[in-house]
This record gives C-alpha cells, sequence and structure tokens, in this order.
C-alpha cells in the first residue's frame, strides 16, 4: 500500500474501511448474496473510495489505484482460500464428525433400550414367581417422581433415518461452527478469478 503508508490517520482509517466493506462484498458474493454484494460494491465503496482519495496528496493519485487493485486482488484471493477451506471442514465434519456424534448418541439409546428390556423381563419373572404363590403378598415398591421413559425397540432406527434426512441441518451447523467470514480473516493469500473483471472495476474520479 503505496499511498495509504504515506498518509495520515484519518486517510489510513479510511483505506482500513474500505478494504473491510470489500472483504465483506467477496464474502457475500461466494456465500450466493449477489445483491448484498453489489450494493456495497455499486453504492458504497466508490464514495469511501473518492473521499479516500480527497484525504492524499495528488502526487499520491497513481500510487492509490495500485494500491486498490492490489487490494482487490489480494482479498478477493483470500476469500477464495477461505471457502475452499471451509468446504473442506464441512465435508470433514458432515461426514466424519458429525456421524461419530450421531452413532455416540444411538449407542446410548440403545443401551438404555436394552436396560429396559432387561428391567421388563425381571418384572415378569416376579408376576410369574407371584402368580405360583398365591397366598404370598408382596407390596411392591411406587416409584415416585418421574416416571422411566420406555423407549420403543424401532426408536434407534427411526432416528438414524431422521438424521440422514436432514443432511441440510448438518451443513448449518457445519457453517455455524466456523463460517466464512471467520476463516477469511485468517488467511493471506490464494488465488481466484476475480469478481470484479477489469472492465467492472471501480473507477476513480
Amino acid at each position: 500500500m503505496i499511498a495509504s503508508s504515506k498518509v495520515t490517520e484519518k486517510a489510513e482509517n479510511r483505506w482500513t474501511l474500505i478494504v473491510k466493506r470489500f472483504r465483506s462484498a467477496c464474502v457475500l458474493y461466494r456465500e450466493g448474496c449477489n445483491i448484498a454484494s453489489r450494493r456495497i460494491i455499486e453504492d458504497e465503496l466508490p464514495e469511501l473510495i473518492r473521499a479516500w482519495i480527497k484525504l492524499l496528496p495528488a502526487v499520491l493519485k497513481e500510487d492509490a489505484k495500485a494500491d486498490l487493485r492490489d487490494m482487490f486482488t489480494r482479498e478477493q484471493s483470500i476469500v477464495d482460500q477461505g471457502l475452499k477451506l471451509q468446504g473442506i471442514f464441512k465435508e470433514t465434519l458432515i461426514k466424519n464428525v458429525i456421524p461419530q456424534v450421531e452413532e455416540q448418541v444411538a449407542a446410548k439409546y440403545r443401551t438404555l433400550y436394552l436396560q429396559e428390556q432387561q428391567e421388563r423381563k425381571t418384572r415378569r419373572a416376579d408376576e410369574a414367581q407371584e402368580a405360583l404363590n398365591p397366598t404370598t403378598f408382596q407390596t411392591r415398591p411406587q416409584a415416585f417422581g418421574r416416571s422411566r421413559k420406555r423407549i420403543p425397540l424401532d426408536d434407534v432406527q427411526n432416528m438414524i433415518d431422521a438424521v440422514h434426512e436432514q443432511k441440510s441441518e448438518s451443513e448449518e451447523i457445519a457453517d455455524s461452527i466456523l463460517s466464512l467470514d471467520e476463516i477469511v480473516n485468517t488467511l493471506t493469500q490464494a488465488n481466484i478469478t476475480p469478481l470484479l473483471t477489469q472492465e467492472k472495476a471501480i473507477t476513480i474520479q
């Protein structure tokens, strides 16, 4: 940033804002929010850039253009690299991590089900024994508080089937854990096809 390294703090702050807003536009574009992205590029950035240029000495105008071109390329590259990393992360999360968690939950349900079946078997044995000894009267202790929830045999399979039908939810979980914006803020370089072509680049008046 040749121009931005030779100016006042006010101009530097304006430059920082320009970079931040353009980065946001790139992120929105890669996330499919084209209208919001274009709103920043066409409505916000030209005004911000013109205000920044006014804070620079006239001799730095050409340097400012070079700074902008470099920034456009760099930020788009960072966002694209972030998108690639997010894709890898989501694929790993959806294919490996989330299914493992779901299997652990399913295993817990299976354990509870087996425990319930064993308790039912024990109760039936007790009832059969009482039927053989009708003169023996036993008061079965009553359970106070919440009753044990009985889990049907098909609960586990239904749960797993439902999970497989909710791929979009897994993707939302993956996105919420590490967003593209967070990834972009940690990257420094990559290569992509620019969002702004030379013909559509913002011009400096």
